[in-house]
């Protein structure tokens, strides 16, 4: 079940949107089925060229690393943030050669990430920004696909910012108990994981625990939902459980909490099965409606304003949950159902 539901993912990261913050990582075993269903299945063999072509342009990526990343808690038209999303693409162009590598025994692709990664590496200062910070995610994991396309040195280096990131988060002295926390704890799992730090993967195993108990709600509501009044946010809480989930529990099958119930009776399964009215189109709603964060106001007013010019930006905004966050939820109904990997394959959206 686990490896068809990510090959589909997999072909289908030609639909990846800005800023890929969730990778689905293959074993040996994996991407040795993948490339015979590529062989075997002329609809694969169509999706997986074209992940080649956007690798092809991958290759070729100069990277624009920054020292300092200025995104959370700014509005999209803040210049700041604008100049920072410009060497956004770095992330897009590893997740885009990770899946590449998948089907392919092209060295460049491991050559030319490491050359990305390495420029993060050597220019980025971690501050322990959860929601900043989680934009590396593709890093982490095209180190560790590609890890030996480094340098003993580099390998050295890599692993100390990965690291450093990792404990940053982890003693961070607040955190909101909401997708910032979902995020934080992703972060820490994925680089126990690489690492192989013990530590790390039960802070965050534990972590996520506390976090189901605390965050999510019997009925599928969550903090996210109820403070935000958005399901964008309620779903980037929960995308970053699935991600875990999914790509951790093979390092440990105690990452596997899909189903978990805390003592409460909220679970990340409930949760995303409260979504699904609204990613079939069976419900609708409009978002931020009666938010209780000041930025979500203003970034109301900012797109109304886009909306008088002929800009349908605040439509998008309302609607993005039943496009680009669709998809990571269906996979995690992949737990539940084989039949939606028919939906999946029809009407997948971004990672």
């Amino acid at each position: 079940m686990r490896l068809t539901a990510v090959i589909i993912m997999v072909l289908c990261c030609i639909h990846l949107r800005a800023q890929v913050t969730n990778i689905v990582i293959l074993d040996k075993q994996e991407q040795v089925r993948l490339r015979e269903i590529i062989g075997s299945n002329s609809e694969a063999r169509l999706l997986y060229d074209s992940v080649a072509a956007d690798a092809g342009a991958s290759v070729k990526h100069v990277p624009c690393p920054l020292k300092v990343i200025h995104y959370e808690g700014l509005l999209d038209t803040d210049p700041r943030r604008i100049n920072t999303v410009k060497s956004f693409p770095d992330i897009d162009h590893v997740a885009t050669l990770i899946y590449a590598a998948y089907g392919s025994d092209n060295g460049m692709y491991g050559e030319r990430a490491n050359q990305i990664i390495m420029a993060w590496v050597k220019t980025y200062k971690p501050d322990g920004n959860t929601i900043n910070e989680n934009k590396f995610i593709s890093f982490f994991w095209g180190y560790y696909v590609f890890k030996s396309h480094f340098t003993k040195q580099e390998q050295e280096e890599a692993e100390k910012w990965i690291l450093e990131i990792a404990l940053k988060q982890k003693n961070r002295t607040s955190t909101p108990n909401n997708n910032w926390e979902s995020k934080r704890l992703k972060i820490t799992g994925i680089a126990g994981a690489i690492l192989n730090d013990k530590e790390l993967i039960d802070y965050s195993i534990e972590g996520f625990k506390a976090y189901i108990s605390s965050a999510y709600y019997p009925d599928g509501t969550s903090n996210d939902l109820l403070s935000r009044d958005a399901l964008q946010y309620h779903i980037s809480g929960l995308k970053p459980c699935l991600s875990a989930f999914i790509n951790l529990s093979k390092f440990d099958n105690r990452f596997d909490l899909y189903a978990w119930e805390s003592p409460t009776g909220s679970s990340v399964k409930k949760s995303v099965e409260y979504t699904l009215p609204y990613a079939t189109g069976e419900k609708q709603r409009r978002e931020w409606t009666h938010s209780k964060v000041e930025l979500d106001s203003a970034g109301l007013k900012q797109a109304s304003k886009h909306i008088s010019r002929g800009n349908y930006l605040i439509r998008k905004k309302h609607m993005s949950y039943l496009n680009g966050h669709v998809f990571i939820i269906r996979i995690g109904l992949l737990y539940l159902k084989k039949q939606e990997l028919i939906l999946i394959i029809h009407h997948g959206s971004g990672c």
